[in-house]
């Protein structure tokens, strides 16, 4: 073999390992990682957490984006890992349906049926993500007779059948921190559906142990060393490809569903299941 035939060999076996790495990649994100939900577990242990909450569990998801690629199969998976998982707090955090969807109302009585049978004895608690805002009546009907609350701007106490507890801060897409009310002795989470929201300002003088939040999807399509393919709206400033450190810790959800397109890479589908511990 000539040397020239050697580099062309090697050259041929390059490419080679490119377009199969491609081609695998395509099919990863394309039949895999859309399908592949997983359960991030996290222990949330300090001081400020009562002992009546003591093992007290919560669960948190969001952008279930139903309709238009989150279809029943992919739902079902998740109604079932929460039923599995058993919590004492459910949090939503926005984004019930896609906003291109055409509702009907077999997708309205599926979806208020299985977040009514979610079980959660201590409460079920919300925020509206900006594509509820699209079809803004009827999801809250859905939630609310779903028995989830709508928290919207507020500061709430959530609590194990005793006088103390942790509390629970919301923020809309038209956030308001001012309303946030928590004590610097309580243990406070802050939910809101957009990662921008947590860059105002006002929060940084707020009592925050720590922040949920998703709407980016964890931009839903991740390059190696490139980061997401996209930002959009409301997770410009902070995303999984662009993490700030701020006054306090947050976690970014990639979310459950997808949204433009029916693609996932290198951000794979998630919930949250926490447990409270007191220290």
């Amino acid at each position: 073999m000539t040397k020239l035939q050697k580099q062309m060999f090697i050259i041929i076996g390059i490419l080679f390992v490119i377009v199969f790495s491609m081609a695998a990649s395509i099919s990863i994100a394309k039949n895999v990682e859309p399908d592949n939900l997983i359960v991030q577990y996290k222990t949330l242990q300090d001081t400020k957490i009562p002992e009546s909450m003591n093992d007290v569990s919560i669960v948190y998801f969001t952008d279930l984006q139903y309709g238009k690629f989150e279809n029943k199969k992919r739902a079902n998976k998740l109604f079932d890992k929460i039923e599995h998982l058993d919590p004492d707090i459910i949090i939503f955090g926005g984004d019930l349906f896609d906003e291109s969807c055409q509702m009907d109302q077999e997708d309205i009585d599926y979806i208020t049926n299985k977040l009514s049978k979610i079980n959660a004895p201590l409460g079920k608690f919300c925020v509206l993500g900006e594509k509820d805002e699209a079809n803004n009546d009827i999801v809250r009907s859905i939630l609310n007779q779903s028995q989830f609350e709508i928290l919207e701007n507020e500061t709430i106490l959530l609590s194990n059948q005793k006088s103390d507890g942790i509390t629970l801060s919301a923020l809309s897409n038209t956030p308001d921190p001012s309303k946030i009310t928590a004590a610097d002795t309580q243990y406070n989470l802050l939910v809101t559906h957009m990662p921008d929201t947590l860059i105002n300002e006002e929060l940084s003088t707020k009592s925050i142990s720590l922040a949920l939040c998703g709407h980016s999807h964890g931009t839903q399509i991740t390059f190696p060393i490139l980061g997401g393919y996209k930002t959009i709206d409301g997770a410009k400033s902070l995303n999984r490809s662009r993490a700030k450190k701020i006054s306090f810790p947050y976690i970014i959800s990639s979310g459950v569903g997808c949204t433009h397109v029916n693609l996932r890479f290198m951000s794979t589908p998630e919930i949250y299941y926490f447990m409270l511990q007191s220290k």
